[in-house]
């Protein structure tokens, strides 16, 4: 459904009488509501409606987004579950009463185009396959353009109220001139059973008389109803604790955090993308991050599986627990370069030579020995010196996936954009690494593909890999432990 008119025609209004509507009769298992209010915040005092499970304004943009993944995840739930139990419709699914009608309420649509542009198109399949799922799109806005044609042709119900520029009507100009001025809830729609026709139509209020006001009918509502409540909108959390996503991926996928789109957890497959970026400003999360990348290779493999070399130059990551897949620890420009020539001469050893069949190449069985994992943190202290102690690994990262070597880099987001030219960061940008931008100046642009830092709370950033594209998330912190109490390392 499409509510249209121009400033003060009633829009907003007209939105929250329908959801009054729906509340007044049908109870939350069977109707369920969440509204995205870009239209004034009038939608706001429907809140305490046990049918609401979430408002968000446009300044709430995590509140935003996490309705339209709920709204996404909600879609694929039901587009399986249909499949698997075999029903036919959503007459068949409401008559077994196994889940509620869904409304997404989105007052002001000209803000979706822009400030949250990239859920366009998803609202827009959602509007194209949900309807077939219980899943419903109503839209407020000023103009009948803000919609582009792709979702306009949607709306099976529109309601025009007063325009601004009559000649914008999609009824006729002729019916939206015959509207009255400065009368809120009053305009035209087309008349189903009358070609060609049109009738005036006047919206009703909010309210009940014997209320008095919106207030009151929420207030009633909410106190006549003792049952389940629409279930509210989940907000990607602060803090993740390492233990809730440890048992997620295997083999090579380790976890890193939870993903704002459907809090599922993300891991980075290893296997198929050997290195790691992460860029971001002090106190947002690094050394935390390597730490537990560190804590998902100690616990899931044997030491003949998988060995760790640290780099910390500042020396953050000196409370990692000593086990025997550490083999290396440069604290300095001497010793780690020491280090990544041990390392060099030992992968030159397992490249790949004429001998090597085509099966063995896929299955990686011409050499044996366990994957090495190079953890450097604050590679901006480790580059700053006469001799970057990195460059004997240079020549090995387009094969490391082969050879079981895995560069894992992290760096301050300040001066990244002058630092992705440097030669093992380009070399990373170039075999299209995953990376993580994390917090930090937006003025430095776009530093992994389209992505450029901004403010955001520590341990939260933007995954960017080449299967899933951009992802917000949020990295899991490391098990309890010396100097693991912080994500702000």
């Amino acid at each position: 459904m499409a509510v249209v008119g121009g400033t003060l025609s009633g829009k907003s209004t007209a939105l929250r009488s329908l959801i009054c509507g729906l509340a007044l009769t049908h109870t939350p298992a069977e109707a369920q509501v969440y509204c995205l209010d870009f239209g004034g915040g009038s939608l706001g005092s429907l809140r305490g409606l046990p049918h609401v499970g979430g408002v968000f304004g446009r300044l709430e943009a995590e509140g935003v987004r996490r309705t339209v993944g709920e709204m996404v995840t909600l879609l694929a739930e039901r587009e399986r579950s249909f499949a698997e139990l075999g029903v036919g419709s959503m007459t068949e699914f409401r008559r077994s009463r196994a889940g509620a009608d869904v409304f997404l309420v989105v007052d002001g649509w000209a803000t979706v185009r822009t400030d949250f542009e990239e859920l366009e198109p998803v609202l827009t399949d959602l509007a194209t396959r949900g309807l077939s799922y219980g899943i419903h799109l109503v839209a407020g806005a000023s103009r009948w353009m803000d919609f582009r044609p792709a979702v306009r042709d949607l709306f099976g119900s529109r309601v025009e109220l007063r325009l601004g520029d009559t000649s914008d009507s999609h009824v006729g100009r002729r019916a939206a001139t015959a509207v009255p001025e400065r009368q809120p809830g009053r305009g035209v729609i087309e008349h189903p059973t009358i070609n060609g026709q049109w009738l005036h139509l006047l919206t009703v209020r909010p309210e009940v008389t014997s209320l008095g006001d919106t207030a009151a009918l929420v207030k009633a509502v909410a106190s006549a109803w003792s049952g389940t409540v629409a279930p509210r909108v989940r907000l990607l959390p602060a803090t993740v604790a390492y233990p809730e996503i440890a048992h997620a991926g295997e083999g090579l996928r380790l976890p890193i955090g939870l993903a704002e789109a459907d809090l599922r957890p993300v891991s980075i497959d290893f296997a198929t993308d050997p290195h790691f970026l992460l860029l971001g400003d002090a106190e947002c999360g690094k050394s935390s991050f390597l730490r537990t990348l560190a804590t998902s290779v100690t616990s899931r493999f044997e030491p003949e599986q998988a060995r760790i070399i640290l780099v910390d130059y500042r020396r953050s990551l000196m409370d990692l627990p000593e086990t025997e897949h550490r083999i290396g620890y440069g604290m300095q420009a001497q010793p780690t370069l020491d280090l990544m020539h041990s390392v060099a001469g030992y992968m030159a050893k397992r490249l790949p030579g004429p001998e090597v069949t085509a099966k063995q190449l896929r299955e990686r069985s011409w050499w044996t020995g366990p994957e090495l994992f190079v953890l450097v943190d604050d590679y901006d202290l480790v580059v700053a010196g006469p001799v970057n102690p990195l460059t004997p690994l240079l020549e090995y990262l387009p094969q490391a996936r082969d050879i079981g070597l895995h560069l894992i880099l992290t760096r301050r987001a300040g001066g990244a954009a002058r630092a992705l030219y440097e030669p093992v960061i380009q070399r990373l940008r170039e075999l299209s690494a995953p990376g993580l931008v994390m917090s930090g100046a937006p003025e430095e642009g776009a530093l992994i593909g389209t992505v450029r830092p901004e403010r955001m709370p520590p341990g939260r950033g933007r995954l960017v890999t080449r299967r899933e594209g951009i992802r917000l998330i949020q990295l899991a912190l490391p098990e309890s432990g010396p100097g693991t109490d912080s994500q702000c390392d």
